[in-house]
């Protein structure tokens, strides 16, 4: 049985200036609330298109950083509170497939989705390693501030003070 090597799919360089990114978020204290990933115009890389400060209303910049024709990842430090103020912030690695994403031919469209699997492997894998829960968005209405949370505190036993995710997103 012999493969072919034509058809073998290359996994993209994941830089040094990626793995900054990558790190500031998930070792930076809640400073930053999202690291947003693309894959270089050749797919060689995958490089950095977004840092976001965790700041009041960043959510709605974070969300603008998903182009509806390109596939994504991000590693996003969520922070909320409870009723009890108590202050959580977790961790998850989002991979954005786009369902509106179109290439030349149906076939290459196909190839580029199924690859965001594949291509975000070694930070999902870093982001497994660090507690990360994984988050699927296939369009905008995917990252709305209110879906990311029901699946980050989808096992919280208090009660989320929504003032605190107000103030993350105006749309909120």
């Amino acid at each position: 049985m012999s493969i072919s090597v034509s058809n073998a799919v290359q996994t993209p360089e994941v830089p040094e200036e990626t793995w900054t990114a990558y790190t500031a978020v998930v070792k930076g204290k809640g400073s930053k609330l999202a690291a947003v990933f693309q894959l270089s115009p050749d797919e060689s890389k995958i490089e950095v298109k977004a840092i976001v400060d965790n700041a009041d209303g960043n959510w709605d910049e974070f969300v603008e950083q998903f182009d509806p024709q390109q596939i994504a990842w991000a590693v996003i430090l969520f922070p909320y509170t409870t009723t009890s103020n108590a202050i959580r912030s977790k961790l998850i690695f989002a991979t954005w497939v786009p369902d509106t994403l179109k290439r030349g031919s149906f076939k290459e469209t196909i190839r580029l989705k199924s690859s965001a699997i594949f291509f975000g492997g070694e930070l999902k894998k870093a982001a497994a390693r660090d507690g990360a829960k994984q988050y699927q968005a296939n369009g905008p209405s995917d990252l709305g501030v209110r879906d990311v949370l029901s699946t980050v505190s989808k096992f919280e036993h208090d009660s989320i003070d929504m003032a605190s995710i107000n103030r993350l997103s105006a749309s909120a």
